[in-house]
């Protein structure tokens, strides 16, 4: 009889603990998804106006990036997707004025944590998808994303499978639908940047003034390789999925909010079956036609981009992998002009980056990076000016 009473004290406290953690947890439909990384980098600048240059981006910085998502799912396949984000890089990686080196999770939020998505997903059927939310970006309405390249550790440009007009990663509210059966798919999708607004002169969805950004893909993607095509047509402003300063020489980011713009993407990728010598390979190109630029003097204009991404796993040891890619940021191959504008380009320059991830623990990564660029304005193509940028990123994952 005592140890009968001692067992059901320890049962009795047992269902007490246990209906507490119940009161407590989160939905039974809801995970929690966290990732932070941790840059710490600087950049020297060669050249004639090198000097400038180094007084105001030359600095070694250290700064941060924090994403917390909240993956909910009523039914087991729909999905409530809601992510906060935070960040406070305020420098060549990251926020307002960033140029070519800027990384992928180079963001300025000033410490403050804001909604970045929110968005539903749903199947129709066995085969047909549908998003839709108030923050969803372009890439969430895609059932493929045409590279295999690896996008939280590299310089942002190589992110954009090889076609940052096509694959622009514009962010508002919209909704797209996919169709994917076996390895062959289409989609379509619509957004927004200015979908909360009212007035129609001044954003709002399918009006003038909305910032539309409306792309189609069609992909055929077997196990370990791919090829997609993608076109894009954006309104002609800056919010309507313009290039950044991240993406393109400064002449080509102007001329992609003079205008509306028709982008066209082509992107494919292979990975082995497995590591070893032989890399995964990701290349694409991009153009984008502006038909009609509102800068004076200016009829259109046509830009280019391409790349090329290489990435070896299991280098030196399990989980470890090294890569690099080279490629040429967006760039003006073609202006039209009238009356005494000149016609001249400015020309691009290459970009080039090296890594190396070392797989501390199933959680941790460090990533020490080298980045170079051979034209980091494209427009002082006399005075040599070229740039070395040297980067340790920490990723943490919980």
């Amino acid at each position: 009889e005592t140890e009968l009473a001692i067992l059901r004290g320890r049962v009795d406290g047992l269902e007490a603990r246990v209906g507490e953690l119940e009161a407590t947890q989160f939905s039974t439909t809801t995970k929690l998804k966290g990732t932070t990384h941790w840059a710490f980098g600087a950049a020297k600048y060669h050249g004639q106006g090198s000097k400038g240059q180094a007084a105001t981006n030359g600095g070694t910085s250290f700064s941060y990036d924090l994403r917390l998502a909240l993956e909910t799912s009523f039914t087991g396949e729909d999905m409530l997707v809601t992510r906060l984000r935070s960040g406070n890089m305020d420098n060549i990686y990251g926020g307002n004025g960033v140029g070519l080196f800027g990384q992928e999770y180079g963001v300025n939020t000033g410490n403050t944590v804001v909604v970045d998505r929110l968005f539903y997903k749903f199947p129709v059927g066995d085969e047909i998808t549908v998003i839709a939310g108030p923050r969803v970006r372009m890439d969430n309405m895609l059932p493929v994303w045409p590279s295999a390249y690896p996008s939280d550790m590299t310089m942002d440009f190589f992110t954009y499978a090889g076609a940052p007009g096509a694959y622009n990663l514009a962010l508002g509210g919209g909704a797209g639908i996919y169709w994917k059966s076996d390895a062959f798919s289409i989609s379509t999708s619509y957004l927004s940047q200015d979908a909360n607004s009212s007035n129609p002169n001044a954003g709002g969805i399918m009006t003038d003034a909305a910032g539309t950004s409306a792309t189609t893909q069609i992909a055929y993607a077997p196990e370990n390789w791919g090829i997609a095509g993608a076109f894009t047509y954006a309104s002609g402003a800056e919010d309507g999925g313009a290039l950044y300063s991240g993406n393109g020489t400064p002449e080509a980011v102007i001329l992609s909010a003079s205008g509306n713009t028709y982008s066209y993407g082509i992107s494919a990728w292979w990975t082995p079956e497995e590591s070893g010598w032989i890399p995964s390979i990701s290349a694409g190109w991009g153009l984008t036609d502006i038909p009609n630029s509102n800068i004076a003097g200016i009829e259109s204009a046509t830009t280019q981009s391409w790349y090329v991404g290489l990435e070896w796993d299991d280098v030196f040891m399990d989980g470890n992998s090294f890569g690099m890619a080279v490629g040429q940021p967006t760039f003006v191959t073609d202006l039209d002009t009238k009356g005494d504008v000149s016609d001249d380009v400015d020309g691009a320059g290459y970009a080039w980056e090296f890594f190396y991830k070392f797989q501390v623990t199933d959680n941790i990564t460090v990533t020490p990076a080298i980045h170079y660029l051979s034209k980091p304005f494209a427009a002082q193509d006399s005075d040599g000016l070229n740039a070395l940028s040297g980067l340790v990123k920490t990723t943490f994952k919980f």
